[in-house]
């Protein structure tokens, strides 16, 4: 990873010399670049289908953050799974929630098609990192509605659709995290 932000901060260093800028300049936005390479955006890791979201390392090192996304396409019925990548960042968590957000014109819905939430109260009830969820049919401890609020079994999204999964933990401290994705 360092030889890669090396090599990276050597090489647009060099563009931005040969372009007119000063060595100053192109020291000062390399050193932009690792400091913003190295920020952590998020302490949570998210799959589907058993991709990874990730974001793209040279959009994140210029403008300072990078969108997460899925590559590849996923079921209409997903297989849903998070981890900690640093459980001490977290502390108690008293709450998980999920929303999935259909493409909707040039942006997303500001209404989700699904939400997902504990149905009971405390620790029990809450999602697990590591455990992987069929959204398809998620089981009867958790509480899923649809757009228009009805209760449903689990989440069928149509096929060749751009979604956004927005994935939120609660406790200690907090963290929401915004995965976009496209299905099959």
């Amino acid at each position: 990873m360092m030889k890669r932000f090396l090599c990276a901060a050597l090489v647009g260093s060099m563009l931005m010399a040969s372009s007119g800028c000063s060595v100053t300049g192109a020291a000062w936005q390399a050193a932009s670049i690792g400091k913003n390479l190295s920020k952590k955006d998020s302490y949570l890791g998210l799959s589907l289908d058993g991709l990874e979201a990730k974001q793209n390392k040279l959009k994140k090192g210029f403008a300072g953050y990078a969108k997460h996304k899925i590559k590849g396409t996923v079921s209409t019925a997903p297989t849903f799974k998070f981890t900690f990548k640093d459980p001490t960042k977290f502390g108690r968590i008293t709450g998980t929630n999920m929303q999935i957000h259909q493409a909707f014109e040039a942006d997303y819905s500001h209404k989700a098609e699904f939400v997902i939430t504990p149905r009971g109260s405390g620790e029990s009830s809450l999602m697990k990192p590591d455990r992987a969820y069929n959204l398809g049919s998620i089981g009867s401890e958790f509480n899923v509605t649809d757009f228009d609020g009805n209760s449903v079994g689990g989440v069928t999204l149509k096929p060749g659709m751009d979604y956004m999964l927005v994935f939120s933990v609660s406790g200690d401290r907090s963290e929401t995290m915004q995965v976009h994705f496209s299905t099959k």
